[in-house]
């Protein structure tokens, strides 16, 4: 019996977005189920997204529960309906028609995988920029991976993130779905870490491929978006290293040239004050472990 994949399709305030995704989603070589999650928009997302035609079935959640939250109804919804894999997209995705049936060729060799990942202007820009979704971890340093095609067609990695992951669902409930405390931002490295840790196997696999408008949820450049990066990548240090303190103030030492970039902006303008603060108390509520949404910023 062939495995069975569903995909899902996080929303939020972006439908036109959502419905692109979709549309490139069931244009595919392989067309798996796919449910999409309203996570919480306060636009008129919800009821443009209610008449999908059954080439989807809608999920809308009360409130904004971050991407771990929503993607987590998501993979519940599709382990409800049989599946035995679940393919994540965030809505600012556009796989290429192979894209999932790439990912799928090599499916016994892995637990998670990613596809490359490229972004530009437009989906259908000609030459789309490839940006790093895998990494190898030597003595827990982050080398950034990638591989823009080659023969073999996937390549193991340690850990990998970005806008459309493929995980076989046993592993993911078996290490306890995505850790809602990180909201947003960390909680894929996070997740993909602990299925590693438990011994899944992770791949790149580079026949794949997803366009991705980075940013498309939460602008990189706000300083929510900064607040969340800084808190987060603290959090996530002090979950996997036994001494979390050395491994900042040792093993990486960007957070030194953050923090003293942040605080030399303080003195500019509102906007560089504003994105200073939000990286600054970032990196203080990471250190006290505060976690979970913020209304700041």
């Amino acid at each position: 019996m062939p495995d069975t994949v569903v995909a899902v399709i996080l929303n939020w305030n972006c439908a036109d977005d959502t419905l692109r995704c979709l549309r490139a989603v069931l244009a595919g070589s392989l067309v798996p189920e796919v449910v999409v999650v309203d996570n919480g928009s306060t636009d008129d997302s919800v009821a443009r997204l209610a008449h999908l035609d059954g080439s989807a079935t809608l999920l809308p959640l009360d409130d904004n529960l971050g991407y771990a939250g929503g993607m987590n109804a998501g993979i519940r919804a599709a382990r409800e309906r049989g599946a035995d894999w679940v393919w994540l997209l965030n809505a600012d995705a556009v796989p290429r028609p192979g894209a999932l049936a790439a990912l799928l060729a090599h499916r016994q060799r892995f637990t998670v995988a990613t596809s490359v990942q490229t972004t530009s202007a437009r989906p259908d820009d000609p030459d789309p920029e490839p940006y790093v979704v895998a990494a190898t971890l030597p003595g827990g340093r982050v080398r950034p991976f990638g591989c823009a095609g080659c023969a073999e067609g996937m390549h193991e990695v340690d850990v990998v993130t970005g806008a459309a992951l493929l995980l076989r669902v046993a592993d993911v409930v078996r290490v306890g779905f995505f850790d809602e405390r990180f909201f947003h931002y960390k909680e894929e490295f996070d997740l993909v870490r602990r299925i590693a840790d438990a011994g899944g196997r992770i791949a790149l696999v580079c026949d794949s491929e997803v366009w991705h408008r980075r940013g498309g949820s939460l602008a990189g450049s706000s300083p929510r978006a900064r607040y969340y990066y800084h808190r987060n990548e603290i959090l996530y240090v002090r979950k996997h290293y036994r001494r979390p303190l050395r491994r900042l103030l040792l093993g990486e030492p960007i957070h030194y040239r953050r923090v003293a970039t942040a605080l030399l902006r303080l003195t500019g303008g509102r906007e560089r004050r504003l994105d200073s603060r939000a990286v600054l108390v970032g990196y203080w509520d990471g250190l006290r472990g505060v976690h979970g949404a913020t209304e700041r910023f």
